[in-house]
């Protein structure tokens, strides 16, 4: 009897040291910067507003130790503004901007993303280039800001 008691014994405390550590909150604030890169390439003379980009997170996003946006995620924005640049009599740049929309969380909860800038966009310019057209390719990176605050329950 005596050496039942001691395995039922044995049996609870191996199954508490086992037992997986409880859930915690991790709060990703408003404002948290994630990374994401363009998976194609958009230009000025072909992109067209309304039209959706498609972007993928470049670097896990972690907050409190857990990541709560994992890399290789995909996310997603739209272009604002698109414009041919003038090869004729008048010459004048295109225009391309663009905003993000939203990414998904390790948990499956959708994320709105907003661009770091205080208008909501992103505007490419590449003048330095002494080009009309504007373009963003497929390896550029680009900063995206978290809008909202959310909670996540992470191990």
């Amino acid at each position: 009897m005596r050496a039942i008691l001691n395995l039922v014994a044995c049996t609870g405390v191996a199954w508490l040291m086992l037992a997986t550590p409880p859930a915690r909150a991790a709060e990703l604030k408003d404002g948290a910067i994630v990374h994401v890169r363009l998976v194609s390439p958009i230009t000025s003379e072909g992109a067209k507003a309304g039209e959706t980009i498609r972007f993928v997170v470049a670097r896990d996003l972690v907050i409190d130790g857990a990541v709560v946006v994992a890399r290789k995620t995909p996310a997603a924005g739209t272009v604002v503004a698109a414009r041919r640049a003038s090869w004729g009599f008048i010459d004048h740049h295109g225009v391309l901007a663009f905003a993000f929309l939203q990414t998904t969380g390790v948990d499956g909860q959708p994320i709105r993303l907003r661009a770091t800038s205080g208008y909501g966009l992103v505007n490419i310019d590449r003048g330095d280039y002494h080009h009309n057209m504007q373009w963003a390719t497929e390896g550029d990176v680009f900063e995206a800001a978290v809008a909202g605050d959310y909670l996540f329950r992470v191990r």
